[in-house]
């Protein structure tokens, strides 16, 4: 294996293959190790991508239908490597598209190697995500779901979560641009308040001056979670939980980071309400109101502190997070710890309040253990109550999670749980659950 030439990054290595972390400006790191060909030609990557869909969702829907007769860029992964979010992703606080760190991270993550016969016809010519010298970068996420609802009488059901392709252009180091688009949100059973997609530009003329990004996109709040059922950031009534932020959630305005010190990342926004101002909640009764008041703007804030230990081969984390607009508050604290390959943990505590009419406080514990490279078995933890202003009675939902992370061949993740869920009822509800994610 060859070196790899870094400018202004260093290593980590994580089941013997280099991990770069560079700035977060992807075309800093130059990943010269890889022997997979990068052809330039940027108009071969829709060709490329269509077929790769075609062919991964036949041989997930084989694999998925496997799994289910027996039985993604998450902060999981940052306790494992020592990768923060934005080493792989454009997005400081991760989500969306991959750096070439973190395409090359989990290109070749699988139970059944890429090499092996039966699968070398589908990843003989792998392009990888970067194109035109390495000042484009292009990548997709695909997810499904198969489910059956808690609530008395309900059918399983199979639907889309998210159907996104993402791109970005770095024409010169300090400036990065980025644009995603989200077919899921166009179908009817959309979430409230839900994108279409994102688009925004991120400037940093010096490496130790904060980077500003201004646009339309997600603001940096809490963890990024892939797991749009997690119970974070969530309320409950009648005995099912709601979630306040929908998935591909994004809002008009701007953001400052600063992460140059490796232990510390600092960041601000200033956000509109075109998105959250569409949420609604209710008081305990009948009535729903929005969840923010008025058009004013929503202010948002979060540090976070990444010690290491034992030689980096110990990984840590440590965050608050506020956002606030009007009688509308959003409080989350975070934290995680991994012992490098081997085990992962976090913790969430949120609360959320609209004085007039809700409060709402989780938590979430999850242990997770690297058995494999792409077998990830892990248990979670978590518990929602809320109290509303025109009820006496407070509500709350316990759940209890046995699930795995799967990567049965490359770019292809299934995700198997068997849920337990303790409300309000005498018995306790259990459900089987599968998620299927193909990602570039």
């Amino acid at each position: 294996m060859n070196p790899a030439d870094v400018l202004g990054g260093v290593f980590l290595f994580s089941n013997k293959r280099p991990i770069c972390l560079s700035d977060r400006t992807f075309v800093t790191c130059h990943l010269n190790f890889t022997t997979k060909p990068m052809p330039a030609p940027i108009l071969q990557y829709p060709w490329f991508v269509a077929k790769r869909v075609v062919q991964h969702t036949v041989a997930s829907i084989v694999l998925a239908l496997l799994f289910t007769s027996t039985a993604t860029a998450i902060p999981q992964f940052t306790a494992l490597t020592g990768n923060r979010c934005g080493a792989c992703h454009v997005s400081p606080a991760g989500g969306g598209l991959r750096t070439v760190t973190g395409w090359y991270a989990r290109s070749d993550v699988s139970l059944i190697p890429a090499s092996s016969p039966a699968l070398s016809w589908l990843y003989g010519n792998d392009p990888g995500n970067s194109y035109a010298d390495g000042t484009v970068l292009l990548g997709m996420n695909l997810r499904a779901q198969s489910t059956r609802s808690f609530a008395p009488g309900s059918e399983r059901t199979t639907f889309p979560m998210q159907a996104a392709i993402h791109a970005s252009w770095q024409p010169i180091k300090a400036l990065t641009t980025e644009l995603s688009f989200n077919a899921g949100a166009l179908r009817s059973a959309r979430y409230a308040g839900q994108a279409a997609g994102q688009a925004s530009v991120m400037w940093q003329p010096i490496d130790s001056l904060p980077m500003i990004r201004v646009g339309y996109f997600r603001p940096s709040v809490g963890m990024y979670y892939d797991d749009h059922t997690i119970f974070a950031r969530s309320w409950v009534q009648d005995g099912r939980r709601q979630t306040f932020m929908p998935p591909v959630w994004s809002e008009v305005g701007a953001e400052l980071t600063y992460d140059t010190p490796m232990w510390l990342t600092l960041q601000a926004g200033v956000f509109g309400t075109g998105g959250l101002g569409h949420v609604q909640v209710t008081d305990g009764t009948q009535n729903r109101v929005r969840m923010l008041e008025g058009d004013g703007p929503t202010i948002t804030g979060r540090a976070v502190i990444w010690p290491t230990f034992n030689n980096k081969t110990i990984v840590s984390w440590l965050g608050a997070s506020a956002m606030v607009n009007g009688s509308f508050s959003m409080l989350n604290a975070f934290a995680g710890i991994g012992l490098s390959d081997h085990l992962s943990l976090m913790l969430d505590v949120n609360r959320t309040r609209r004085t007039d009419a809700i409060t709402s406080t989780t938590f979430m514990t999850e242990l997770m253990w690297q058995v494999h490279e792409a077998f990830l078995p892990y248990v979670r933890w978590e518990q929602a109550t809320t109290s509303f202003v025109r009820r006496t009675n407070d509500e709350s939902i316990t759940s209890t999670i046995i699930g795995a992370q799967v990567f049965p061949i490359p770019y292809v993740e299934l995700r198997p749980e068997y849920r337990i869920w303790d409300t309000d009822l005498p018995e306790l509800a259990t459900r089987w659950n599968l998620q299927l994610h193909i990602y570039y």
